[in-house]
């Protein structure tokens, strides 16, 4: 058993360290660390080399004391091993619903205490601190059933009788992780009658959804509203929700959720996920730029360069970027580059989008195949830039490789079922996306093949700068427009924004090696004999026919 205390009181910490050893926990088994604030203070180290069976922190705002909110940093991070013990003594009395997920065993201490007190919860600490080691690998290795089952022989056990409620806790959300929903659900309704807290409606509330059983969870939760806190009403409200695909209603809740806990990771990121489903950019972004983690100041590089990627993925996620959205990128990948240190991964799949934005799609395509997908599966947000990137350059089947990546995605510590269900419909969502523009990819060069045959060239035209809109990666399709160009002119398009056109496609082909050893001299006739045309007519609005011959009526 080791215990982890963070405590600035040289009182309390001694209060503290002789009931414990008075309870027999060896004193070389209690590691001591101040209580981080905004500067790096090594606690992260300390998590990330060693495991704790318990953690004791402290909530004092008028102290700058946030303990609630450490416990949720560190566990959006990763940093407590599952069946962990965490203990908050709240001065402010107000953090009773403290836990980051029922994954970990919560206590609770309110200052000032009498000394009984002190001895009865540290009592529950060490006794429940003996469980944690049992139960941490197979939740760690997601075996759920076994570790349902060890957790059911802990109940069984007579010595531990007293830490039935917290046993109980940890089974139901097992059964939910393993969805054994049917099971979980005659689990949380047994200790819905059993014991007067949210959690127990709150799982019952999830199994039944999980069952298909909407309106019976409302039912029941309409009915035992009493015994369920405010910010869990609003979070079961959401999961309904969610669950009923009614993302813009959800997007309010979520707001209203996030006034409540403003700083709890988990919110944000489940935030991040709506707006992505919601294909809304600026939720996405403002999320991201909301999510801090005051106690761990270390990772505030790994945030910037996280935020990057997902700004850079949304750029080209869902439709082309605007000219001023790739200066703004480029600007910020000049200063992120120099300023901090990428994984090789990270730097190629966003050196690539950048070499794609200026129409460098060959040499993107190079920097793109340096790695697989697997290399970034330790990152989401690597792997959704992979996806997008991979898609923009026009390798859909490379995409494809980064979505299964990211169906496989599992980070150490199993996320909430909400978070994870709404992941996992977003990656479908993703892949429907794929399929849809690899459909409309082919529909779009049918037709300007049928329009083309017919000579129907305004139509031609208009396919072919969809196309290039679309799909700016592809150089044969920029090559067939270029072509057109011979014939026509894009209805209501005046002269200088032909040429803008003419030097865009230029940009496209002449940093296409393959496409220049094939067709070249073509390519230079070509280009010569349209800007020859356009000339005389860029100083005021030019006619719908640049050769000879009728235009399409």
């Amino acid at each position: 058993m080791t215990i982890l205390l963070l405590e600035e009181d040289p009182l309390l910490r001694s209060a503290i360290t002789w009931e414990l050893t008075k309870q027999g926990v060896p004193a070389d088994r209690i590691h001591y660390h101040s209580h981080p604030n905004h500067e790096r203070s090594g606690l992260l180290t300390l998590l990330q080399q060693q495991t704790f069976d318990a953690i004791i922190c402290q909530q004092d705002k008028q102290q700058d004391l946030d303990g609630a909110r450490l416990l949720h940093e560190a566990h959006y991070l990763g940093l407590l091993q599952p069946g962990c013990v965490l203990l908050l003594l709240d001065a402010d009395q107000s953090e009773q619903e403290f836990l980051p997920s029922d994954l970990y065993f919560s206590l609770y201490l309110a200052l000032p205490f009498m000394t009984r007190q002190l001895t009865a919860v540290l009592g529950q600490l060490v006794k429940l601190s003996n469980l944690t080691r049992t139960l941490a690998a197979p939740i760690l290795l997601r075996e759920w059933q076994l570790a349902t089952a060890l957790c059911e022989d802990l109940l069984f056990q007579r010595e531990n009788r007293s830490l039935t409620p917290w046993l109980d806790r940890l089974k139901g959300y097992l059964l939910l992780q393993s969805t054994e929903r049917v099971t979980a659900a005659q689990h949380y309704a047994l200790c819905a009658n059993e014991y007067q807290a949210s959690w127990p409606r709150a799982g019952l509330f999830y199994a039944m959804l999980g069952l298909g059983k909407l309106q019976s969870a409302r039912t029941d939760l309409q009915r035992h509203q009493a015994s369920v806190s405010m910010a869990t009403r609003l979070e079961l409200q959401l999961a309904r929700q969610l669950h009923q695909h009614h993302w813009l209603a959800a997007w309010e809740t979520m707001g209203e959720l996030l006034q409540i806990r403003p700083h709890q990771p988990r919110w944000h990121q489940l935030a991040m996920l709506l707006g992505l489903v919601l294909q809304d950019e600026e939720k996405v972004l403002e999320q991201a730029n909301s999510l801090t983690l005051r106690h761990f100041g270390e990772q505030r590089v790994r945030l910037a360069i996280d935020s990057f990627m997902l700004n850079a993925s949304l750029a080209v996620l869902w439709h082309a970027p605007s000219s001023n959205r790739i200066r703004s990128l480029q600007q910020e990948w000049e200063h992120l580059k120099r300023t901090v240190h990428l994984q090789p991964h990270e730097y190629e799949l966003l050196q690539a989008l950048m070499l794609g934005l200026d129409y460098r799609f060959d040499e993107a395509l190079i920097l793109i195949a340096h790695h697989q997908p697997d290399e970034g599966s330790d990152n989401h947000l690597t792997l959704l830039l992979g996806f997008a990137v991979s898609q923009f350059c026009g390798l859909p089947h490379h995409a494809q490789r980064y979505l299964t990546q990211l169906t496989q995605y599992r980070v150490r510590v199993a996320p909430h079922p909400l978070t994870r269900q709404l992941f996992h419909h977003l990656v479908a969502e993703l892949g429907q996306r794929l399929t849809a523009r690899e459909q409309r990819l082919s529909e779009l060069r049918q037709l300007r093949h049928k329009a083309m045959q017919a000579s129907q060239y305004q139509t031609a035209l208009q396919a072919g700068l969809q196309l290039l809109e679309e799909f700016p990666a592809l150089p044969g399709d920029a090559w067939q427009l270029l072509e057109l160009l011979q014939h026509c002119w894009p209805a209501g398009m005046a002269a200088p924004r032909v040429a803008l056109l003419v030097d865009t496609l230029e940009r496209r082909l002449k940093h296409s090696p393959a496409f220049l050893d094939q067709h070249a001299q073509q390519y230079q006739r070509t280009l010569q004999e349209i800007r020859t045309h356009l000339q005389p007519h860029l100083s005021g609005s030019g006619p719908s026919c640049l050769v000879a011959g009728q235009p399409e009526p």
